[in-house]
């Protein structure tokens, strides 16, 4: 099974579940990603989710990156069943996006910042907790995670060096700018972590308190690590 989308395209829109993406049609694949549907995903109370990290660069070369303790995981708002016949077209049980889901009758949301344990948008505390429940290794799931984000950008940190000079062809000591990313990772049943994607520009829209706790924090965290004499509000 593959998951057929277009590179440039955001909130889920244009994805498709295919087992023959050389069948689709030619416009469709003109200018698209297509990666390996994650067998096996690893599941909370049967659904399928993913996690949106947050990830602060703050230099390139050399390359200085840091991992947000806090991010939130999008859960599918239908029961996992595994991908076959007509339930490939069921996007609310396939697709983690939560631009996707929150349009599903049965999707809910967080009504108090800090209900992050239930509904289908929780926190990264919640996560801990759930993967110690189920006798797993909360702390070496976590490395996981970070080493995926790491290595991604080992992988394009000479073409981030490259743009980053002809920006700023002047003497500098390599921290005159930053970015904050938004990873999307996906555990599979066998605990090993699996790039989905990684976003220039996360949304910082807060459709929730959870998302606006979790936002806030990001952002005064990011501030107080370029600004260290930053005061809490």
């Amino acid at each position: 099974i593959y998951i057929v989308k277009p590179a440039g395209g955001r909130q889920g829109k244009g994805i498709v579940l295919t087992r023959a993406p050389l069948a689709l049609p030619a416009a469709q694949l003109e200018d698209c990603v297509v990666q390996h549907y994650v067998r096996r995903p690893l599941l909370i109370d049967g659904f399928k989710f993913d996690m949106r990290v947050y990830v602060l660069v703050t230099a390139v070369s050399p390359l200085s990156v840091l991992m947000f303790r806090d991010g939130l995981v999008r859960l599918c708002a239908e029961p996992y069943r595994r991908p076959r016949g007509a339930n490939l077209a069921n996007v609310f049980m396939h697709l983690t996006n939560y631009a996707i889901n929150k349009k599903h009758e049965d999707f809910v949301f967080n009504t108090e910042e800090t209900s992050a344990d239930e509904g289908n948008k929780r926190d990264f505390a919640f996560l801990t907790q759930y993967l110690t429940n189920q006798g797993m290794d909360a702390a070496a799931f976590w490395d996981a995670v970070g080493g995926v984000c790491a290595r991604t950008l080992l992988a394009v940190q000479p073409q981030l060096q490259h743009a980053y000079q002809a920006a700023l062809p002047f003497r500098n000591d390599g921290r005159r700018c930053f970015d904050v990313l938004g990873f999307d990772v996906m555990a599979d049943a066998a605990r090993r972590v699996h790039l989905l994607e990684v976003n220039h520009w996360p949304s910082l829209q807060c459709d929730t308190p959870l998302d606006r706790r979790v936002k806030h924090a990001l952002v005064l965290a990011t501030l107080r690590v370029l600004q260290p004499h930053l005061r809490a509000p």
